[in-house]
């Protein structure tokens, strides 16, 4: 799985950077293996690290070594800029370091914490930026969480900032604030280079390097935890998730600003943007945790039903208590939010009424904020509750607001969130806006080349990127018929693997019949099956179909929609794309008449809009709930067609039943 842009002996890279080969080797592999080119930025580097990395390793001593450049990690999207493989030369144990390279000349203090200034940018401080790799390496990969045919790997990491001479600047780099990354991964700088050359040797010259490369290569990714799998251990502080460069930043950003907010009562709105699998929810999760854990007045809300129902069902047995001990009192009265994991009109309600009581808000799915407060009642009459703008209200709830949102997953006509909005609303009640972006994929086996693909075949950028199915990445299987797409789901599930089938919203969604029993809606030909439970009850989580269907594999016979599935990922997910999104005449083209989700059309006729970019975002979403695999059938044949003449035949699997 190694899948580097580059791997060779030690003596072969000391040949191809002496003869100004390396970049330009990189920079062709890059395009082969990346949903886009090498930047100018990335080519300088590797013109500029790598000569003095290999200074560093041209003595004899390294030759039997091995190098890795560019090597992706397991399960996300990132790639560290060296590896390099060989074994300790006391113990003879194999031996693997990850070396990050800077062309850094000065450093500053950062406003939060793990992070420095370099120029205008808030960087990753080296040390940390390389435990993150480390950490990554050793929790999702097979060559290091398993005994292979070499044992187990020993493995180290360190930083090389070969420009940096400013000694005062190096002992800040080494300052104590970053003392336990330091220790552990030490920074080396220019004046450094021999003793770098000492520090490498001693885990690198006991042995050939060529046994582990190959150990590295031949490697397994491991799929990185489902949320909903960890959340109590989440939640409670138990563990921590591995947050890797910008989510870190992210996280830093965001506390920071509510210590800001304790200290001078600067108000702050963070906008943290992010396209399906970026670690969006995690790190929400996260952020609930660590306020509670600091005592902070903290919240959590989300405009999914069916995602806040399965949170809550999965923390039901602690999160009164939980909810309780934030707020440091024993009386639920005193409690401001109704529950540990909330909704948007509650912590807009709060809002209105008791401006600034949150020290943190934590908004997930933010695409989903509506206009204004509202109740919707059973037979489809809505009840609006407040004039003001609700992003407006549930900005005041809080003295730090911070929006996990993705702009193009917003799937009902009456969802308003963008992060313009929410920056233009911040702006209008004083709030400092701060924006950070989330680019690392953790979903779909870490394959931003699969998610650029369903962005680029839905419209959403103007290039198609199909490179995922060269590196076997993640893999996309066709069928013919739903009721084939249903058996390898069910036998996945058999064999012990989490697999839902989801679809377009094209079929009714009836009640349970008089024996309870949930109605086969969903019809196409022959074939049939029921979608989730429809109880019409607000029942309690445990109870819940929302829940039912997302944690219990005996529902899997069900299938899901857009309105159970969004926030969630499985292992594998089947979906049957229906006829409400076609492809005609070289356009995607909605067609509401074969849509059944009556409120969506309601919504969309009153906006006036017709209803194609909103069933774009919602195959969008469904396309991309598979952590390893999407199983996919597609009714229209000119949809069919178009879909899979983006992708070479001999990459599509067809299966039968």
């Amino acid at each position: 799985m190694s899948n580097a842009h580059y791997r060779r002996p030690l003596p072969d890279f000391l040949d191809d950077v002496a003869n100004d080969r390396i970049a330009r080797i990189l920079t062709d592999q890059a395009a082969a293996t990346q949903p886009w080119p090498a930047s100018a930025e990335e080519i300088r580097s590797w013109r500029m690290s790598l000569p003095a990395l290999a200074k560093v390793l041209s003595t004899s001593e390294f030759a039997g070594s091995e190098v890795f450049v560019e090597l992706l990690m397991p399960a996300c999207s990132k790639r560290c800029d060296v590896l390099l493989t060989g074994a300790d030369a006391t113990t003879h144990e194999p031996s693997a370091i990850v070396v990050e390279l800077k062309q850094w000349t000065v450093a500053y203090i950062a406003p939060y914490a793990e992070h420095v200034k370099i120029g205008n940018d808030i960087r990753l401080h080296p040390s940390t930026q390389v435990r993150g790799y480390v950490e990554q390496l050793r929790h999702y990969h097979s060559a290091f969480t398993e005994p292979g045919a070499v044992g187990p790997i020993r493995l180290h990491g360190c930083a090389y900032l070969h420009d940096f001479t400013d000694t005062r600047g190096l002992m800040f780099l080494r300052d104590q604030a970053f003392r336990r990354d330091e220790i552990d991964f030490p920074i080396f700088g220019k004046r450094d280079a021999e003793t770098l050359g000492h520090w490498l040797a001693q885990r690198l010259t006991g042995g050939p390097g060529q046994p582990v490369a190959e150990a590295i290569a031949n490697g397994r990714a491991k799929p990185s935890e489902k949320l909903i799998e960890i959340l109590q251990e989440l939640v409670k502080g138990e563990r921590e998730y591995q947050l890797v460069d910008e989510q870190r930043t992210a996280f830093f950003k965001i506390t920071s600003a509510v210590q800001t907010a304790k200290d001078s009562g600067q108000r702050t709105a963070v906008i943290v943007r992010g396209g399906p699998g970026t670690g969006k929810s995690v790190l929400a999760i996260q952020l609930l945790a660590y306020g509670a854990k600091q005592g902070w007045g903290v919240a959590h809300a989300t405009g999914s039903k069916a995602f806040s129902t399965v949170l809550k069902g999965r923390t039901m047995a602690f999160a009164r208590q939980f909810l309780l001990n934030i707020w440091n009192t024993k009386r639920k009265g005193d409690v401001p939010v109704d529950d540990l994991f909330t909704t948007f009109a509650d912590v807009a309600r709060l809002g209105a009424s008791d401006e600034g009581r949150l020290e943190l808000l934590v908004c997930d799915e933010a695409h989903r904020l509506w206009k204004h407060r509202r109740i919707v009642y059973p037979n489809g009459k809505v009840k609006w509750l407040s004039d003001t703008d609700m992003v407006e209200e549930v900005l005041k709830s809080s003295k730090v607001a911070a929006f996990f949102i993705d702009d193009d997953q917003a799937v009902r006509a009456g969802e308003i969130g963008q992060s313009s909005l929410i920056q233009a609303a911040a702006q209008r009640l004083g709030y400092t806006v701060e924006w950070q972006d989330l680019d690392t994929q953790f979903r779909c086996s870490g394959s931003a080349s699969w998610i650029a693909w369903v962005d680029g075949l839905l419209g959403f950028r103007n290039n198609l990127d199909g490179r995922w199915r060269s590196e076997d990445e993640y893999e996309l299987l066709s069928f013919d018929q739903p009721a084939e797409l249903e058996s390898w789901a069910r036998a996945l599930v058999r064999g012990g693997e989490r697999c839902r089938l989801v679809a377009g919203f094209c079929w009714k969604w009836s009640k349970p019949d008089g024996l309870g029993r949930q109605p086969h809606d969903i019809q196409i030909g022959e074939w049939s099956a029921p979608w989730i439970e429809k109880t019409g009850k607000d029942l309690k989580p445990l109870d819940n179909q929302y829940y039912k269907w997302a944690t219990d594999d005996e529902k899997g016979n069900q299938v899901g929609s857009i309105y159970s599935v969004q926030g969630f990922e499985f292992d594998r997910v089947g979906v049957i794309w229906g006829n409400d999104l076609v492809w005609r005449k070289g356009r995607w083209v909605g067609q509401l008449s074969e849509s059944k989700d009556s409120a969506f059309k309601k919504e969309v006729r009153a906006s006036g809009e017709d209803g194609v970019d909103k069933l774009r975002n919602v195959y969008r979403v469904l396309l991309t709930r598979g952590m390893r695999s999407t199983g996919l059938c597609i009714l229209d044949d000119e949809t069919r067609q178009h879909v899979f003449s983006q992708i070479p035949v001999h990459r599509v699997r067809a299966l039968r039943a």
